[in-house]
């Protein structure tokens, strides 16, 4: 899957929990994510000063930390906007891989719940159809 076929998925599956997502599709669309909230840094920067560097001349230094740390409305609107996608691939992932959705919940358990669903995040997809679907054949 590419990252535009990834990308689309996802997003035409706004609020779809059912079914699998491959790796490909859950990885192509966290770097999407990523890609998101550098852009949205990076306009809520020249928004907020006028330009993407912040300090110029002699300008105190705390006003770059300032525009890191301001309430960028932008971001939030990113965030929320991009809320149920993010978790509907996620718990399509963790179906992939046999899981149950309600596992994201471990999330919450500081470090090793993290570290446990990265495991499974980078686990390749099961072969066999599970309670969750058929395989999704490989897009070339």
């Amino acid at each position: 899957m590419t990252f535009t076929q990834a990308v689309r998925s996802c997003l035409s599956q706004y609020a779809g929990f059912e079914g699998r997502a491959p790796r490909s599709e859950f990885w192509w669309f966290t770097l999407f994510y990523i890609l998101v909230d550098v852009a949205v840094i990076a306009v809520g920067g020249m928004l907020l000063t006028g330009s993407i560097t912040s300090v110029q001349g002699n300008v105190d230094r705390s006003v770059s930390w300032y525009v890191m740390t301001a309430p960028n409305w932008l971001m939030i609107i990113a965030h929320l906007a991009l809320f149920l996608p993010t978790l509907a691939v996620t718990v399509r992932r963790l179906h992939d891989v046999g899981r149950t959705g309600w596992w994201i919940l471990i999330s919450f358990v500081p470090f090793f719940g993290i570290l446990l669903l990265l495991f499974w995040w980078v686990q390749p997809s099961q072969r066999e159809p599970n309670a969750y679907g058929p395989p999704l054949l490989p897009v070339r």
